[in-house]
């Protein structure tokens, strides 16, 4: 089977790693859990190539970004942690045909490192629990944009074509966390509708219910402070018009930050 076989989303709170954490980790120890668990559906699905989008990375305000050198690399040095480096090859064959496929649905994409990248902790935190599984695959890193969800609905879509034309097996990491304003002393301030968006987001995700998504009320939106909103409607676009298996493996937030790990099983 060739094209989109998986997608998931991953939250990218540092403090998840336990050298950074230094205990604080307890408190989510579902999402640790729920990470371990998508490693192992991840590689289960054997993908030949891994997109990723994240909401830190290099980003251009009117265009999809996508990394055109020939690899990236990164490590949590930037959060005090002396861990190994890691290198990725990145796809250049899957990154022309998801410009060609965004150009030709009038999706602008820009260049977020020519020559090298050094990928972000939105990147390096999931992928401290997906890599031992995909050793080796290639990682295509994305940004979103701030353009409008349908054109992020439609980008995914123009994705979902360009893995289906590479004959790979191909899956697509979405970074992101939700509300960061869940409780009183929440990194951005405490704001009552953000477990609001959070619950409405996170049903539904969990029916694929894309339409309740893009309609989501806008100052809604804007209220719950979130970072991956974006990022998970690209996910949506990529999915679109496949069977799909939607699961939601954990949610929680006891941080002010709403932490959402959830696999999305693309089935023949």
């Amino acid at each position: 089977m060739a094209g989109i076989v998986f997608g998931c989303i991953v939250p990218h709170p540092p403090l998840l790693v336990p050298a950074i954490g230094g205990g604080q980790e307890a408190a989510i120890s579902a999402t640790t859990q729920a990470m371990e668990q998508l490693a192992d559906k991840l590689a289960g699905r054997h993908p030949e190539t891994i997109l990723i989008i994240s909401p830190h990375g290099e980003y251009h305000s009117d265009a999809m970004g996508i990394l055109t050198a020939k690899s990236s690399t990164g490590d949590l040095s930037s959060w005090g942690v002396r861990g190994p480096r890691h290198d990725f090859h990145n796809d250049l064959e899957m990154v022309a045909l998801v410009q060609k496929e965004a150009k030709a649905a009038g999706i602008g994409t820009k260049s977020i490192g020519e020559k090298s990248y050094r990928l972000d902790h939105g990147v390096m935190v999931p992928m401290h629990f997906l890599l031992s599984g995909v050793k080796g695959v290639p990682l295509v890193p994305l940004t979103f944009s701030w353009l409008p969800l349908e054109t992020h609905f439609t980008f995914g879509k123009a994705i979902r074509r360009a893995a289906e034309q590479s004959q790979k097996q191909v899956a697509l990491v979405a970074s992101g966390d939700l509300s960061h304003r869940l409780i009183p002393g929440a990194p951005a301030g405490y704001e009552p509708m953000g477990k609001v968006f959070d619950e409405k987001l996170v049903k539904a995700l969990s029916c694929l219910d894309t339409g309740d998504i893009l309609n989501l009320d806008r100052e809604l939106i804007e209220r719950a402070g979130e970072c991956g909103l974006r990022s998970f409607v690209i996910l949506l676009g990529a999915l679109d018009g496949l069977r799909v298996e939607p699961e939601i493996l954990s949610y929680e937030g006891p941080f002010g930050v709403g932490y959402l790990v959830a696999s999305f099983e693309v089935v023949p």
